[in-house]
């Protein structure tokens, strides 16, 4: 269960207190995050998500907040942060920084398929769109960055043919975009795996957990999508039935440049690169802790997507 900060039934009643919410009924920790801790919480007006932020300290919440209200505004279904009594969207429970959202309609999905592949396809295409007018422009906190000193700092624990993989590959990203640098950017969700999107039956509900949202390469966001949704994780290769279906949907609504179309290749390799780069230091940062352990993704999936897309990657267009 990936409840890092935990919350008493007084500290739920306290909280729901401060909002228009009515009488709480129950709330239930949520499995499966690693970065946050989120609790399902129901009261007598309807169902609802109480996120507790780990990473982040009370004044770097508001950009993600602002981005989700950016989306909400444009129609798209986002969980926008409720307003309390205070008329405060942000509060801090238990020393953590404290929103509450709407709880959507609709699950997680199991797997993708080419039906959930298309819907997303267009889907991000039209949120890169939406994003390109969204006034704040903040680098990832996991981006060219984080990844130069955390793939310095963590080297010396992989094995050699791990690490030699891991800096050839930065080394070879930082050579094209030193020859690219004006790759068309917009505001990107940066972690649109598929589950943090909601379904219901064939149609897609809502998109979730902009927690890693920033101002970076369109290319680059939609690269982070074709590899989880487009991947077989077992062996990292591409599912091209997948991958024509989510890459023709998203350039119906949005036309790439030339330009992004060369950069499409390291785009692919770099979002594989950056994942297995998060999954690697939380896992060797809990190593110690049993129980934090066994709550983190397996790195090799990503180290097995990063191999696969340095041995073969597809064109951005493709063939049909």
């Amino acid at each position: 269960m990936a409840v890092y900060t935990s919350l008493s039934d007084s500290d739920m009643r306290a909280l729901v207190a401060d909002y228009y919410l009515g009488e709480l009924v129950s709330f239930q920790g949520i499995s499966g995050g690693v970065e946050n801790t989120n609790y399902f919480l129901t009261t007598t007006t309807g169902k609802y998500v109480v996120t507790l932020f780990e990473e982040f300290d009370l004044e770097e919440v508001p950009y993600f907040l602002d981005v989700v209200a950016h989306l909400k505004h444009k129609g798209f279904n986002v969980p926008a942060a409720l307003i309390d009594i205070h008329g405060e969207r942000l509060r801090e429970v238990n020393g953590r920084p404290t929103i509450i959202v709407d709880c959507f309609p609709g699950g997680e999905l199991k797997g993708t398929d080419e039906v959930s592949c298309r819907l997303m396809g267009e889907a991000l295409a039209k949120l890169h769109i939406a994003g390109e007018d969204f006034p704040e422009h903040r680098d990832s906190h996991r981006g060219v960055a984080w990844w130069h000193k955390t793939s310095q700092a963590i080297a010396d624990q992989l094995e050699p043919e791990q690490a030699e993989l891991l800096l050839s590959q930065i080394a070879e990203f930082d050579d094209f975009i030193a020859q690219h640098p004006d790759l068309p950017k917009t505001t990107i969700h940066g972690d649109l795996f598929y589950n943090n999107t909601l379904f219901e039956g064939n149609k897609l509900s809502a998109i979730i957990d902009f927690y890693n949202a920033c101002h970076s390469w369109v290319m680059y966001d939609l690269a982070i999508v074709v590899n989880d949704w487009c991947s077989d994780m077992t062996t990292g290769e591409l599912d091209n039935a997948k991958y024509k279906a989510l890459v023709k949907a998203y350039l119906h609504e949005r036309e790439a440049t030339p330009e992004e179309m060369l950069a499409w290749p390291h785009m692919l390799k770099i979002a594989a690169l950056r994942f297995w780069l998060s999954r690697l230091e939380a896992w060797h940062g809990a190593k110690h802790d049993p129980e934090r352990l066994a709550q983190q993704h397996d790195p090799l999936e990503f180290q097995r997507v990063l191999e696969a897309r340095v041995r073969y990657t597809p064109n951005l267009v493709p063939s049909l």
